[in-house]
This record gives C-alpha cells, sequence and structure tokens, in this order.
C-alpha cells in the first residue's frame, strides 16, 4: 500500500509544480506591474523604475515607459525622466498628460530653460489648475525677476498654507521692490502667528540685523519666548538681547535653561561679574578638563579681587599664579598629543603668569621666560613687550628696559597707564 501511495504524492507535487509554472508565465506581466507598484508606493523608485522598464522592454506597451518616467523623477533622476517623457509624447502624440508635462516642467527648469517651462505650465493649469501649480509658476517668474507676475501666484498660495518657503519668497520680493517695510513685518507677523523653525529663525535674525531693526529683532522674539519659552526661542531672544547689549536680561533667561556653560561665562565676563565668571569657568573645567578654562578661572578670579582694591598681595596672588602654572602644564600635555600649535589665549596666559611672578618678585628670570614665550607667539604685543622690560628693570639692567621701550609707539605707552608708570620709571632709572 505505501508504494502506490507515495507514487500519488509525487504525482500530485508534480501536477501542482507544472500548474505553478504555467500560472506564473500567464500572470509574468500581472505580477512584475504588482512588485513594481509597490515598489513605487514604498519610495523604492529605483526598483519601480526598473520594474516598468522591463515591463516596456517585454511589452512595448508605451503605458510603462510613462510609469518608468515618474518613477526616475521621483527618484531625482531628471534627465532619464525626460528622456522617457518625450518618448511616449513621441509615441502617443500626446500632449496634454498632465503627469508627462509635470515632469517636462522640472526637465526644463533644471536646464534653465524656463520660458518653456513656463508655457508649459500654463498649459497644465489649464487641466489643473491647483495652488501647488501656481507656486511653481510664481517661483519660475520669479527667478526671471518677473516680480509683478510672480508676487500674486506667490502671495495667493502663502495664504492658503503659510509655509516658510512662500514666506521667503515673498520676503525677497519686497525687498527687492524695497518695500522693506512691508517685507519686515510680514516676516514678523509670520514668526507671530506661526513661530519659526530654526532655519527661519536665524534668517530672520539677520535680516533684522542687516537692516539695523534690533529693535523689531527684539519685539519679535519676546512675544515668541514668552508665547512658548523653549529652548530655541530662548536661544535667539537671547542673541538679540546680546547684540543689544541687554546682557543683564539675557543672563536671566540664559540661566533657566541648560545652555552650554560657557554663554553664560561670556555673558558674566561682558557684565564684569568676575566672580561669577570665575566660578563658571570652573565647572566647565571641572567637566570638560580643558585647562584653558582653569586658566580663566584664575584670571577672572584675579579681576574679581582687584575690582575692590589696587593691588594684591602676595598671599591672595599666590593661588591664582598656582593655578596659572598648572593650566598653562597641562596645556603642554594636551599639545604634545594633538600636535596643535598654540594660540593667542596661551599667549596671554604666558605674559599674565610671567608680569605676576616678575612684578611680586617671586621669580622674575622665570617670569621672563614666560614672557619671552607669549613674545614668540605674538611679537608685536606692547603689553608683553612691556612685561619684559619690566622684568629687566627688577633685575637691575635699566639700559636693556630702556631699549625695549624705545621700540613701543608713544601713543601706545600713552594709551596705557600702567604702560606711562613703567616708562617714567624705568626712564629714570640711572643704573
Amino acid at each position: 500500500m505505501d508504494i502506490p501511495i507515495k507514487k500519488r504524492f509525487l504525482a500530485n507535487i508534480l501536477l501542482f509544480s507544472l500548474f505553478s509554472c504555467l500560472k506564473a508565465e500567464t500572470l509574468s506581466e500581472d505580477h512584475q506591474i504588482l512588485l513594481s507598484s509597490d515598489a513605487f508606493h514604498r519610495g523604492d523608485f529605483a526598483a519601480a523604475q526598473k520594474g516598468y522598464m522591463n515591463l516596456y522592454k517585454q511589452t512595448n506597451k508605451v503605458v510603462y515607459a510613462k510609469e518608468a518616467a515618474i518613477s526616475a523623477a521621483s527618484l531625482g533622476d531628471i534627465k532619464t525622466a525626460m528622456h522617457l517623457a518625450m518618448l511616449y509624447q513621441k509615441i502617443t502624440n500626446n500632449r496634454n498628460d498632465v503627469s508627462i508635462n509635470k515632469i517636462l516642467v522640472d526637465g526644463y527648469a533644471q536646464m534653465g530653460q524656463i520660458d518653456k517651462a513656463i508655457e508649459l505650465l500654463h498649459k497644465i493649469r489649464k487641466e489643473e489648475k491647483t495652488i501647488a501649480t501656481d507656486n511653481v509658476l510664481g517661483t519660475l517668474y520669479l527667478t526671471q525677476k518677473r516680480l509683478d507676475k510672480a508676487f500674486p501666484l506667490l502671495n495667493k498660495f502663502y495664504n492658503q498654507v503659510h509655509d516658510e518657503d512662500s514666506l521667503e519668497k515673498l520676503i525677497t520680493i519686497y525687498f527687492l521692490q524695497n518695500r522693506k517695510k512691508e517685507g519686515l513685518d510680514l516676516l514678523q507677523s509670520h514668526i507671530d502667528r506661526y513661530g519659526c523653525s530654526e532655519q527661519l529663525c536665524q534668517k530672520a535674525l539677520n535680516t533684522f540685523t542687516q537692516f539695523n531693526e534690533l529693535d523689531l529683532a527684539k519685539t519679535t522674539f519676546a512675544r515668541l519666548y514668552e508665547k512658548n519659552p523653549i529652548v530655541q526661542n530662548a536661544q535667539f531672544y537671547i542673541g538679540v538681547l546680546i547684540l543689544l547689549k541687554e546682557f543683564d536680561k539675557a543672563q536671566q533667561i540664559a540661566e533657566l535653561f541648560p545652555f552650554d556653560r560657557r554663554l553664560l561665562l561670556d555673558l558674566y565676563t561682558a557684565q564684569k561679574k568676575f566672580d561669577q565668571a570665575s566660578k563658571q569657568a570652573s565647572l566647565i573645567y571641572q567637566e570638560r578638563k580643558d585647562p584653558k578654562f582653569l586658566g580663566l578661572e584664575a584670571i577672572y578670579h584675579y579681576e574679581s579681587l582687584s575690582a575692590n582694591k589696587k593691588k594684591l598681595t602676595k598671599e591672595e596672588m599666590l593661588p591664582i599664579i598656582q593655578k596659572l602654572e598648572q593650566a598653562t602644564k597641562e596645556r603642554q600635555q594636551i599639545l604634545a598629543k594633538t600636535k596643535d600649535k598654540e594660540d593667542a589665549q596661551d599667549a596671554f596666559f604666558y605674559n599674565f603668569l610671567g608680569y605676576s611672578l616678575i612684578d611680586y618678585d617671586m621669580d622674575i628670570k622665570r617670569g621672563m621666560d614666560f614672557v619671552r614665550k607669549a613674545l614668540a607667539l605674538d611679537s608685536n604685543s606692547v603689553l608683553y613687550l612691556d612685561s619684559l622690560a619690566w622684568g629687566y628693570y627688577k633685575l637691575g639692567n635699566c639700559l636693556e628696559a630702556k631699549k625695549i621701550f624705545s621700540s613701543i609707539a608713544k601713543e601706545s605707552i600713552q594709551a596705557e597707564p600702567e604702560l606711562k608708570e613703567h616708562n617714567k620709571i624705568i626712564q629714570e632709572c640711572k643704573k
């Protein structure tokens, strides 16, 4: 009994396989259509284009060339799309197919044949009068600076969709027509009603700044921030306040958000709040281990103490000097690893450290070595030259100190009280 059953089972399999093969052959075109259509709707336009091209080659049905053209256009392959669209028109002699004409409009526009694209768009509008078509036509008129024709089309589109792209085009038209106020009013109105993406906010800030309309920018971004107090809106409002030098207000807002600590550091520094700046620099150093911020912590601590007295004591200067020495040492270790070069801030730290060692008679020669490092980075700095001259004076070498001061322009000496004082002392030196 087993053998006949097995034979019948094998026979059924063979019959099913044969039937499946015959059915697959019969439905292969339909099957490929389904696969190509599915690929298109999934956004796999390359697979869709390939599938429809295979169908066109196999069947010679021009409808598949049309679908391949649409897939190529969706893929961004405008050259292939144009070729297939023109092939479709040549075979069918149909000049009114909207889908094909849209492909040709894109192609003409990309090739710079704007007049052809506009002519074809007018033809499309007779068949399909939509605001999207008006937007494309208005944009093409704008590229030709035919502002009288571009404006009503783009304005109609903007008033229905209120998108940022059409907004920017309308503002461009206003500016090209020297209608600055109307352009700025539209920009402010849009932001008031609809807010702005990060990109538009930045462009708006740049535009307000370009036209020196910072008060208008302040009003616009203040309302945006008050309506929706999120990080992005706060950031742009702070940016305007900084441009207006309203640092205190900017600081109050910045302290409410987890911005990069360097923003607060800059705001504290701008307001000469050196005690807070020193603490902020210390926090940044602890987080990032960047020795530059350790150096800034020391400098701002010095500035904070100096605000209430003319000169600090040695005891007060010692921890400041120690932090600066640690900062320069750590900085050298980092540079040795990264192979980066020293910069102007390094020079500033070298000079501050060197001058402190000289002025407080802690280690004059070592201090002069630091100053020479600063001068190696900026040989024309009158402040660094003054530090070196002061070192020679402290060592009793007044001749060399005078020689250095003779290389400094008189107006530079007169402009800096400390240089003026040092010069007087050195010139009177008889050693």
